[in-house]
């Protein structure tokens, strides 16, 4: 069966973002050593037996998306650290711009002293956002 090139496109590119969808499954949710930072913490509810379904699953899947890319054609989607690093930390500039105090406005009353000690602890984390963009956007140096 022939696909024309929007079509195969379109296939890639939403069977790719499921492929990396299960790898992140697989390497952040089913594994022993759960991610934990500052502000997240991930906890597992699921039993030992849940887990190896999950993952009989996703092999199943596996086979079946090798399956389309055969029959199809289809090429993986291919896609560069730095790219996907300046995504995440440009949307988490504009989340952490909005929770500078004079933002919190729309979620009720904001008391007078939350500028002075929120809004530098905020602007202390864009720069450091903004250094690590520096730092995704320079090439070979």
């Amino acid at each position: 069966m022939v696909l024309n090139e929007h079509q195969r496109r379109r296939l890639e590119i939403s069977l790719g973002l499921f492929d990396r969808a299960l790898l992140e499954v697989e390497r952040s949710y089913l594994s022993l050593d759960l991610v934990r930072g500052e502000m997240f913490e991930l906890m597992s509810d699921l039993t030992s037996e849940e887990k190896a379904r999950i993952r009989a699953a996703i092999e199943q899947i596996r086979e079946r998306l090798r399956l389309l890319r055969e029959r199809f054609q289809l090429e993986p989607q291919r896609r560069e650290v730095r790219s996907l690093l300046r995504g995440i930390f440009s949307h988490f500039w504009a989340v952490l711009s909005d929770c500078r105090a004079s933002k919190l406005r729309g979620y009720g009353e904001v008391a007078p002293q939350l500028k002075q000690m929120l809004d530098p602890e905020i602007e202390a984390l864009l720069v450091l956002v903004e250094r690590v963009e520096r730092i995704i956007e320079r090439r070979n140096g």
